[in-house]
């Protein structure tokens, strides 16, 4: 019989990677990141080898976020450990022992202090930084002392406000007085519905934080086809802070984001949806882009919502911002069976397809293709509502008080 010196020689050799769903092959998950990586690379090279030079000022962005994050990160651990914000053992997220809870603080430090280097700032830019302040200081104290969902709400809308004061809005209806309350509602909306399901995401090691680097590189590549340099600077310095993030965040996690994390990443996603000049002469591929780059955001939201209204879990707005259920889309995909792990994988996939359809999107010459994947993204998120129900049976929702 083989010793188990020999079994784990036998295993190296294979190149196979410990996981909390067993042994997995090593190039399980590197295969698809390289391909991924690749495929990045081959885009930019052949579409904007023109830009290879300038986009060094952007990879240097991204690494001093990334090695910030590296060194902000322990300190906010110790911190965080010190004053006991932690998140207690057995909670939401199941982990085993309490976990500190203010990672927001040091990606949004990380964040702060590159954008400090591109001075001066443009009145977005601004905005943007006084508003995603005001969202991470909101969410740190509720981290510290649970705050209601009224003051929490609150701080978004005066969040949101701020950045709809320099122009960040939706902008499809007539320049009439009910055309700009339409905006200004719909942009609410968008800013508050983005920055709670990301909240909401945080649920599972790793995942919120994997989704905005995501979207953040999507996002970026689409505005290096449109010349939106604002958003390649803040896209950038989003990417290098969440992949620093992540080596502390991936499962097990060393550190959370906590509500001051994951909504300032939502409010940073929805802030450069608003940003970015999707198309000035189509509509719906301006809508197209941000929707399908956050499509599994937007999906998780709406799902939730009828599943709670339905089942009575909820019955006003605000039961709804205070409900607290395993109901998501990860808890389903674990309840079919799904190690943490493995659901985490899964639904970074889902929003890499969803990325490669905007990138489609965004090189759409009219509104045929933009119509083709809507309908087959609504059919792969159709698809993944059956497997939630199934999931839904097998553990079925106990409302949390």
């Amino acid at each position: 019989m083989p010793s188990k010196s020999s079994d784990l020689k036998l295993k190296n050799v294979l190149f196979l990677y410990k996981t909390s769903s067993g042994y997995l092959p090593f190039f399980a998950y590197i295969i698809p990141l390289v391909g991924f990586i690749f495929l990045i690379k081959y885009y930019i090279s052949t579409r904007y080898h023109h830009f290879v030079s300038y986009l060094y000022e952007y990879f240097l962005s991204f690494l001093f976020a990334f090695v910030l994050v590296l060194i902000l990160i322990p300190l906010c651990i110790k911190i965080a450990r010190h004053f006991n914000i932690q998140d207690s053992s057995g909670g939401a997220k199941k982990h085993l022992v309490a976990t500190p809870l203010l990672g927001g603080i040091g990606i949004f430090s990380a964040f702060l202090i590159v954008a400090l280097f591109y001075q001066p700032w443009t009145a977005q830019m601004t905005a943007i930084v006084i508003a995603s302040g005001i969202i991470v200081v909101m969410g740190t104290i509720d981290d510290i002392k649970p705050l209601s969902s009224v003051i929490r709400l609150f701080g978004q809308l005066l969040a949101a406000g701020i950045v709809m004061s320099v122009g960040m809005k939706v902008s499809f209806f007539p320049p009439t007085w009910w055309g700009e309350c339409l905006s200004v509602l719909l942009t609410s909306i968008w800013i508050l519905g983005i920055v709670n399901a990301t909240n909401f995401a945080d649920g599972a090691d790793g995942l919120a934080t994997g989704f905005a680097v995501i979207a953040g590189i999507f996002f970026f590549l689409i505005s290096l086809h449109l010349d939106q340099f604002g958003i390649l600077l803040i896209s950038s310095i989003l990417i290098g802070a969440g992949l620093g993030f992540l080596v502390f965040n991936f499962k097990p996690a060393k550190i959370y984001l906590g509500d001051g994390g994951s909504t300032f990443l939502g409010f940073m996603l929805a802030c450069l949806s608003l940003y970015g000049g999707w198309s000035r002469w189509n509509p719906m591929i301006a809508a197209g882009i941000p929707v399908m780059i956050l499509s599994v955001l937007i999906f998780d939201m709406i799902y939730i919502t009828i599943s709670r209204i339905r089942n009575n879990h909820v019955h006003n707005f605000k039961e709804w911002l205070d409900y607290r259920g395993h109901d998501h889309y990860h808890h389903r995909l674990m309840h079919l069976g799904f190690k943490e792990d493995a659901a985490v994988i899964f639904i970074y996939s889902t929003s890499i397809v969803m990325g490669l359809s905007a990138l489609v999107i965004a090189n759409a010459r009219n509104s045929f293709p933009v119509v083709v994947l809507v309908i087959q993204a609504i059919m792969i998120f159709i698809n993944i509502t059956i497997l939630m129900l199934i999931g839904r049976k097998k553990s079925p929702d106990v409302p949390k008080k």
